[in-house]
């Protein structure tokens, strides 16, 4: 988990002590390797990571907070992201356990749908 804290970068209503971003760290570092790979296209549109491993990807992975519009909360949306940027939208989710079933959702759900956000 260390390794994954030292290369995803937090900006735009995220911290490095946000428990959010703590979370989607812990998801990502209990990933089995199939689900690496689906997370990996989701975030990046590749299949494959660059030469050296995620430390080398550019622009760096970045992680913001997706803002919720009322009535609804955080937790009813999914995260969206910006491949071309490598740049994850993440809810404020109110726990590990939903942030783990919107980011899976969104992994092999999301897979082949373009929408603007």
């Amino acid at each position: 988990a260390e390794g994954l804290r030292a290369v995803v970068r937090a900006d735009h209503g995220y911290k490095d002590g946000s428990p959010q971003l703590a979370w989607l760290i812990a998801v990502m570092a209990g990933m089995e390797r199939g689900e690496r790979r689906l997370l990996l296209r989701f975030l990046t549109g590749s299949p494959t990571l660059p030469s050296g491993g995620l430390s080398r990807l550019q622009p760096p992975l970045t992680v913001v907070r997706k803002e919720a519009e009322a009535p609804l909360r955080p937790d009813d949306y999914l995260p969206s992201v910006m491949t071309c940027a490598n740049y994850l939208k993440l809810p404020e989710y109110s726990s590990a356990a939903v942030l783990r079933q919107r980011l899976f959702t969104a992994m092999t759900e999301g897979q082949l749908s373009f929408l603007l956000s």
